[in-house]
This record gives structure tokens, sequence and C-alpha cells, in this order.
């Protein structure tokens, strides 16, 4: 139940969970929405993307069911480039979400258009039906690792 901001799709806080996937865990941050401005202090954005300075690895929710995947995608790397610290070399994971109200080629077709925009790891994903779920973890598992390494 977290508190909602004055404009959609955001927190407050950012949330720590412990995932756990394949006998392996490890602490995935959800951090609220990203608005256009937010390097510069819009919205709270400015406070989290001083959070994700201290991630290995992000994971992009983006909304399979929005018109404008790439544009909603592109929004967020932009504030990451603008904000700098490192955070647009990040190794990223996209999870197009909501495909469980998508049909087959929506899916291909949106899929197709992150990657030729630039997302290398395009994941379709459904929170709600239990989809992608696994793959999008261990690719995140990966991806820490290799960090580690």
């Amino acid at each position: 139940t977290p508190k909602i901001a004055n404009y959609p799709f955001t927190t407050l806080h950012p949330i720590l969970g412990v995932v756990d996937v394949d006998q392996n865990s490890y602490v995935l941050a959800d951090i609220p929405g990203l608005i256009e401005g937010a390097h510069k202090g819009s919205g709270l954005g400015d406070r989290f993307l001083g959070h994700i300075e201290r991630c290995n690895v992000l994971l992009h929710l983006v909304d399979g069911t929005e018109p404008n995947v790439i544009g909603n995608w592109q929004t967020v790397r932009k504030e990451l480039t603008a904000y700098g610290q490192g955070l647009s070399e990040k190794k990223e994971v996209v999870a197009l979400n909501k495909i469980d109200v998508l049909n087959q080629n929506e899916i291909i077709e949106k899929k197709t258009a992150l990657q030729d925009a630039g997302a290398k790891h395009v994941i379709p994903l459904s929170g709600i039906g239990k989809k992608g779920i696994k793959t999008v973890l261990r690719k995140l598992k990966y991806f820490i690792d290799v960090k580690d390494k």
C-alpha cells in the first residue's frame, strides 16, 4: 500500500524486496516511475535517480498497452543519461509488461520496435499472468553475477 504521488504510476518512496530464484536471492529496489525532467528535480525524480546509482542492473518495466512504448522507454533513458553518474551505462533489462492483454502480433511488434530503438534485452512479461517473470529474474541475476566478478 505505497503512498501515491500527484502524477501517474509513481510512489513516494522506493520499495526494497528480496527476490528468490533458482535457490539464489538478491535485493530488488522498486524505483517509482521517472517523468521527463526528473534529472532536474521534476517530481521526485532526482531523489530516485540517486537510489539507482547503487543498483548493479536496471529493470525497466514498459507498459505494453501504451501506444508509444518507444517514447516511454526513451524518456527514461534520456533522464538516466542527463543525470549522469554512469546510470546510462548500467546493464538494463526491458520488460514489455501486460502482454496478457496483447495479441501475439502486438507483442512481436512492440518487442521488435523497442529492440530497433536500442533496447538490448527485451523480455515480454505479464505480472498478472505470471508469464516471463522467471526469465526476467534470471536475466537480472545473470547481470548481477557478471558485475560481481
